[in-house]
């Protein structure tokens, strides 16, 4: 009797853990957040690198950066185990907009920021819908 109520507890034991480790879409929010902040701020790198109201290596820097910091959530992203379909479908929307995102900043860094410029904005309206801002 003691082994089967030994058994039993583990079991409730792993389940708890198993299913305390399972985000929410609410739990995505922050990360899209991040993602969403990055990519406003490679934009705005963009934009007033285009204006001439930066140094080149300035922007260059800036883009570096937002491109790490996208590849951060993206790595967040991939390692997250969601609890329902709404919380998979909101990590998968944030992750290929984070995804996007990283592209268009390549594709500024390349010297084509029209195109660059244009992924950025559908980026950022889905990590914008995502974080809830």
């Amino acid at each position: 009797m003691k082994r089967i109520g030994r058994s039993l507890a583990g079991l409730v034991i792993v389940g708890a853990l198993a299913s305390g480790c399972s985000a929410s879409a609410s739990d995505i929010q922050p990360m899209a957040a991040d993602a969403l902040s990055a990519a406003r701020s490679a934009e705005l790198g963009i934009q007033q690198d285009e204006a001439g109201r930066t140094f080149a290596t300035t922007a260059r820097v800036v883009l570096d950066d937002m491109a790490t910091q996208l590849s951060e959530v993206i790595t967040q992203l991939e390692q997250t185990q969601t609890a329902d379909e709404t919380a998979e479908r909101a990590r998968k929307d944030a992750l290929a907009a984070s995804r996007e995102a990283v592209d268009a900043i390549h594709t500024a860094q390349r010297g084509d920021t029209a195109a660059a410029e244009l992924a950025l904005t559908s980026a950022i309206g889905v990590l914008d819908d995502l974080a809830g801002q």
